[in-house]
């Protein structure tokens, strides 16, 4: 199988998936940003931090405004919560 067709497959598979999950109408920062929390949290509700999220590989060249609205969005519709006060810098998935 040629690489130009395992791309075009691997596409359609991420495509599929971000509509099982919910994330299809989000932005690839967005999704990234949701995506390293899943991934820090090892897909349970246990809290990241801020500091991590930024280091992630999916997320660290991603501007902080851009995180934080994108952490607002994800908060919005119910993906990602954010745990303690305004300024704790705790994040976690829903369940």
């Amino acid at each position: 199988m040629s690489s130009r067709l395992v791309f075009a497959r691997l596409l359609e598979t991420i495509t599929d998936m971000e509509k099982d999950v919910g994330l299809a109408d989000f932005t690839a920062n967005e999704q990234h940003v949701y995506a390293a929390v899943v991934l820090l949290s090892n897909d349970t509700n246990e809290p990241v931090s801020i500091y991590d999220i930024r280091s992630h590989y999916l997320v660290r060249n991603i501007p902080m405004p851009t995180v934080y609205r994108s952490f607002n969005r994800l908060i919005s519709a119910e993906k990602i919560i954010h745990i303690g006060g305004e300024r704790s810098g705790l994040y976690a998935i829903t369940t």
